[in-house]
């Protein structure tokens, strides 16, 4: 699993969009946090969005025209062992279970995490008794993880988009159709507004840009996608929910600031280090010291030391 660097995909974006909305509102919140994240997708009045959106992920695979959602905190079979707490778990008229997990930071073990969550997932639809009249007839399992600031490291790591699957890995046919994965890493996924070519990027737009925009694009033009921007607006919101926020946007403020300037000084304490062995290069070759000092800026006194 490779960790993209953040200074140069989120962090510089995100300190600058927080200097320039520290005093004021923005037009939208954050879709990907856990309070708007809950707000837009995990509740039952929003699965317009929900399908929406699975519907795009899972084009050409699966078509969901209802969903329900289902509880989402399974607790351990005894006290010690602890429960799985997932973001959102629902269910198509079919009986398919779709599990979507959001995913900020680089967690270890990500890709075992999303098979034990969709493990428990399947587990938990096996009858309590006569479980030979039920025959292991499993419904599908979808698993649709958005990453953030980290991608699964798979071969093509300029891709934003991977779908696992069981498969042969003689002929590459499906073994079976009930176990399904889905990555998307928003730190992979660069297109512009212009750019984008499908319902599904549009989707992915939004949800990594619209807390830095001032309006929906007029370029969206599916009713739910523009329903999901419109929900979204900061107005919208509660006052616990914005002072909720708020509290988890200064903390992440706060991280990418301390993250920013520990890369900063690390950055100098190497430049500084080269600056030395260069130093001593040009010493061994007869350079005098007011001659080092100006090619590496060191000190007089950090050159007649060496």
């Amino acid at each position: 699993m490779t960790q993209v660097d953040p200074e140069n995909t989120l962090a510089e974006p995100i300190l600058a969009y927080a200097n320039s909305t520290r005093n004021k509102d923005p037009y939208f919140f954050d879709p990907l946090g856990d309070i708007g994240f809950k707000r837009l997708f995990a509740a039952q009045q929003n699965t317009d969005f929900s399908i929406s959106f699975i519907n795009h992920v899972l084009e050409g695979k699966r078509q969901v025209v209802s969903l329900e959602v289902l509880k989402n905190e399974y607790p351990g079979d005894t006290f010690l062992e602890g429960g799985v707490v997932i973001d959102m778990v629902c269910k198509d008229e079919n009986g398919r279970f779709f599990l979507v997990e959001m995913q900020r930071k680089l967690q270890a073990n990500f890709k075992e995490r999303s098979l034990f969550y969709a493990s428990r997932l399947i587990t938990e639809q096996a009858p309590r008794g006569n479980r030979k009249q039920w025959a292991y007839a499993l419904k599908d399992v979808y698993v649709i993880a958005l990453l953030e600031e980290f991608t699964i490291g798979t071969d093509a790591d300029d891709s934003w988009l991977h779908d696992i699957a069981l498969v042969h890995t003689g002929t590459g046919k499906v073994f079976s159709e009930r176990l399904a994965f889905t990555y998307i890493e928003f730190c992979n996924f660069s297109k512009t507004v212009e750019q984008l070519a499908s319902g599904l990027e549009q989707w992915i737009y939004a949800l990594k840009h619209l807390n830095h925009l001032k309006k929906v694009p007029d370029s969206f033009t599916e009713p739910e996608l523009v329903q999901f921007c419109e929900a979204a607006r900061y107005i919208n919101l509660t006052k616990k929910e914005k002072d909720m926020i708020s509290a988890k946007t200064k903390q992440r403020w706060d991280y990418y600031s301390v993250m920013k300037t520990e890369k900063d000084l690390s950055r100098e304490e190497g430049a500084h280090e080269n600056a030395l062995k260069t130093a001593i290069k040009l010493k061994k070759k007869g350079a005098s010291a007011i001659e080092i000092a100006e090619l590496t800026e060191l000190s007089l006194d950090e050159i007649e030391k060496l």
